[in-house]
C-alpha cells in the first residue's frame, strides 16, 4: 500500500479512493542504470529532467506462454478529465481523439503505452493494469519494462500466480513535476471498472465494465 500522503502544497488534489501519493524522499533512477522493483523497494522517482523529457516507454515483455496478455491505463489528467487508455479496448490514445495524445496505446513487439513528456504537466496520475482479452486466466510472467530518453531503465517482475480478472501492475502519481513509480501487482478478481475504481478513478463515466464513454 502506498504511503502518506506528501506534506506542503500538493502538485493535484489528492485522488478519492483509498490510493494515496507515496511520501517522499524515495529512491531516485539513474540514467544509464538498471533499477529493478521488488516488494521490499517498491517505489523509484524520475527526476524533472527524466520526467519531462522525450517519451516515457511502458512495455510489457512477455512470451506467447503467458497468453493474451493486454495491457491498458486508467488516467487522470490536470483539468480533472479521468477515462482509459487501452489499445484492445479500442481507445488507443488519451485524451481520446486527441492530435496530440498525452497517452498512446501501440502493439509493436510487444504491448506498449508511450508517455508524452512535453505534455508531462497534463497527466497527474495513471495506473497501469494487465488482462486477458479472451477473458481467460493469464500464466504470468515477463517483465514491465520502462524506460527514459536519457536511458534510465525501471524492471518490475510480472512473476506471480496464475489468475484471470485485471491486475494492477504499477501506479505513476504526478509529485510536483516528478513522476513517482510504484509497482502494485495488486489482482482484481472483477472488469477493469472495479480495478481502477479501487485506486480512486471513479469519476469515468462507464458504457460498460471495461469500457468508458468518454
Amino acid at each position: 500500500m502506498p504511503g502518506p500522503a506528501t506534506t506542503g502544497a500538493p502538485a493535484t488534489a489528492e485522488p478519492s479512493g483509498r490510493r494515496r501519493r507515496p511520501a517522499l524522499p524515495l529512491p531516485r533512477a539513474r540514467s544509464g542504470e538498471r533499477t529493478l522493483l521488488t516488494p521490499k523497494a517498491p517505489t523509484v522517482t524520475l527526476n524533472r529532467l527524466q520526467s519531462g523529457i522525450g517519451v516515457l516507454s511502458i512495455d510489457a515483455a512477455c512470451s506467447p506462454a503467458v497468453g493474451d496478455l493486454r495491457i491498458g491505463a486508467a488516467y487522470q489528467l490536470a483539468d480533472g478529465h479521468s477515462s482509459l487508455v487501452s489499445r484492445a479496448g479500442g481507445i488507443p490514445s488519451a485524451p481520446r481523439d486527441s492530435r496530440r495524445p498525452v497517452i498512446a496505446a501501440r502493439a509493436e513487439q510487444y504491448e506498449r503505452l508511450l508517455i508524452d513528456l512535453r505534455q508531462s504537466r497534463q497527466l497527474s496520475r495513471l495506473v497501469v493494469f494487465g488482462f486477458s482479452e479472451s477473458g481467460g486466466q493469464l500464466a504470468w510472467g515477463g517483465t514491465l519494462i520502462l524506460g527514459t530518453a536519457g536511458g534510465a531503465r525501471i524492471e518490475l517482475p510480472l512473476e506471480r500466480p496464475a489468475s484471470g480478472g485485471v491486475t494492477v501492475l504499477l501506479s505513476i502519481y504526478n509529485v510536483r513535476g516528478e513522476f513517482v513509480v510504484r509497482a502494485e501487482m495488486e489482482n482484481f478478481a472483477g472488469p477493469i471498472r472495479t480495478a481502477v475504481q479501487a485506486y480512486g478513478f471513479d469519476r469515468i463515466s462507464w458504457l460498460d465494465d471495461r469500457t468508458p464513454v468518454a
